[in-house]
C-alpha cells in the first residue's frame, strides 16, 4: 500500500504531486494522475538474475534429457519412456511458467498482461506442474513393477504399451486438475484486484488439487519405495544364505567323495572295476560332473548378483527422486492447502518464495538421472563437450579418417 502523496509548492500558482510508490522511492507526478510505477531495488534484480539462471539450467538440462533418449539406442527403454514425459513437462515449466514469475517480480508482484493470460498461466503451471509430479509417480510405479514382476514385466510390447497407457493417463489427469476450474466445476475465488495474478484458492477446489496433484502421488511414491526396499532387502538375506549353503555342502561332497575313493582303492587288487573302467576316470569323471555344477551355481549366483546390485541402485536413485521431490513440493502445498483456513493471509513473499522452491525440482531432476545413470553421462557428454571439440577440431579429424579413394586402392595393390 502506498503511503500518502507528499506535495510542494513551486513556481507561481502551478502545483504538483508526488508519490511515494512501494518501495519508498519518492516518484514526482503531475496534476492529479497519481502513478504508483514500481522501480525494482537491487534485491529484485539479484533475484531475476537468479531466477534466469535457473531458467537456463532447467531448459537445457531437460533438452538434453529429451535428446538423449532420442539420439542414443541404449537409453530407448521403457523407464527412458517416463524419463522423457517428465523432461518435456520441466522443460515446458521452465519455458512457459518461470519467465513470467520473473516479470512478475520486476513489477513489484503486479500483473500487467491481462486477465485472460493471467488465467491461462496459472492454469499452465498447474497443468505441467501437476504433470511433471505425476510423471515422478509413474516412474516409481514402473521400477516397483520391473523389480517385483521381472520376468513379466520384460515383456517388451506389453511393457511399452503399458508405459504409453500410464503417460497419456498422467497427462489427461493433469489436465481434468488444471482446466475444472476454467470449466466452471469450481467457483472461481482468485484475488478481485485487477494487478494480482495467484491461484483460485476456493476451499473445495485447493482441497481437491492439493490431493490430485502433490499428497495422493505423494503416498503412492512412499508406499512403492516402501516396498522395493523390502524387496530387495529380502533378496539380499536370501542370496547371502543360498551363497553359504551351497559351500558348506561342497566341502562335505569333497571329503565323503575323497574318502570312497580311497577306500575303493584299498580295497581292490585289480586295477579295474565296474566293466574294466578304471577308479581314477571315474574319480576324474565325478570331479567334472562337479565341477560343471559348480560353473552352473556361480553363472547363476553372479547373475543373481549383478540383478540385486541393479535394484539396488535403481532402489538409491528412486530415493533421491523421491527425496528430491518432497523436499522441493511438500512446504508449498503445505501452506497452499491451509491458506483458505487461516483468519489471515500469509505473508506476499512466503508463496512466491515457495513456489519458486517447487520449480527447483523441475531443474534437479536431469542431474539426479546424469548422476546415478553412466549411459545419461555418456550422451549428455557426447551431447555437449564431444560436438564442441569435434567442431573445433572438424577439418582435421575429417582429413584424418578419410577413407583412401579407389585410385589410391589400385596404386597400392600395383607396388
Amino acid at each position: 500500500m502506498a503511503s500518502p502523496a507528499a506535495t510542494a509548492a513551486t513556481s507561481g500558482s502551478i502545483w504538483t504531486t508526488a508519490t511515494y510508490s512501494t518501495n519508498n522511492n519518492f516518484v514526482p507526478t503531475s496534476g492529479k494522475n497519481l502513478t504508483n510505477e514500481y522501480t525494482p531495488l537491487w534485491t529484485d534484480l539479484l533475484q531475476a538474475a537468479v531466477f534466469s539462471v535457473l531458467i537456463f539450467v532447467t531448459i537445457v538440462g531437460n533438452t538434453l534429457v529429451i535428446a538423449a533418449v532420442i539420439t542414443t539406442r541404449r537409453l530407448r527403454s521403457v523407464t527412458n519412456c517416463f524419463v522423457s514425459s517428465l523432461a518435456a513437462a520441466d522443460l515446458l515449466v521452465g519455458l512457459a511458467v518461470m519467465p513470467p514469475a520473473v516479470l512478475l517480480q520486476l513489477n513489484g508482484g503486479h500483473w500487467e498482461l491481462g486477465e485472460i493470460l493471467c488465467h491461462s498461466w496459472v492454469s499452465l503451471d498447474v497443468l505441467l506442474c501437476t504433470a511433471s509430479i505425476l510423471s515422478l509417480c509413474a516412474i516409481s510405479i514402473d521400477r516397483y513393477l520391473a523389480v517385483t514382476q521381472p520376468l513379466v514385466y520384460s515383456r517388451r510390447r506389453r511393457s511399452k504399451r503399458l508405459a504409453g497407457s500410464m503417460i497419456i493417463v498422467v497427462w489427461l489427469i493433469a489436465g481434468a486438475i488444471a482446466s475444472l476450474p476454467m470449466l466452471g466445476c469450481f467457483p472461481n475465488s482468485q484475488s478481485t484486484d485487477k494487478k494480482k495474478c495467484s491461484y483460485n484458492m476456493d476451499t473445495s477446489y485447493v482441497i481437491f488439487s492439493a490431493m490430485g496433484s502433490f499428497f495422493l502421488p505423494m503416498l503412492v511414491m512412499l508406499y512403492v519405495y516402501a516396498r522395493i526396499s523390502c524387496v530387495i532387502a529380502r533378496r539380499h538375506r536370501h542370496l547371502e544364505t543360498t551363497s553359504s549353503e551351497p559351500l558348506n555342502r561342497r566341502t562335505t561332497n569333497q571329503k565323503e567323495r575323497s574318502r570312497s575313493v580311497k577306500s575303493k582303492r584299498s580295497g581292490c587288487s585289480t586295477p579295474l572295476e565296474s566293466g574294466g573302467i578304471p577308479f581314477d576316470q571315474i574319480a576324474d569323471e565325478g570331479e567334472a560332473e562337479n565341477s560343471g555344477k559348480r560353473m552352473t551355481f556361480r553363472t547363476h549366483q553372479q547373475s543373481c548378483i549383478n540383478r540385486v546390485a541393479r535394484e539396488t541402485k535403481t532402489a538409491g536413485t528412486l530415493a533421491v527422486v523421491v527425496g528430491g521431490f518432497v523436499a522441493c513440493w511438500l512446504p508449498f502445498f503445505i501452506l497452499y492447502l491451509a491458506t483458505p483456513f487461516m483468519p489471515t493471509n500469509p505473508p506476499n513473499t512466503l508463496m512466491p518464495a515457495l513456489t519458486w522452491l517447487g520449480w527447483i525440482n523441475s531443474a534437479i531432476n536431469p542431474f539426479i538421472y546424469a548422476f546415478y545413470s553412466a549411459d545419461f553421462r555418456l550422451a549428455f557428454w557426447r551431447l555437449t563437450c564431444q560436438k564442441l571439440c569435434r567442431g573445433r577440431a572438424g577439418p582435421i579429424v575429417q582429413r584424418r579418417v578419410k577413407p583412401p579413394t579407389a585410385d589410391a586402392r589400385t596404386e597400392a595393390s600395383r607396388t
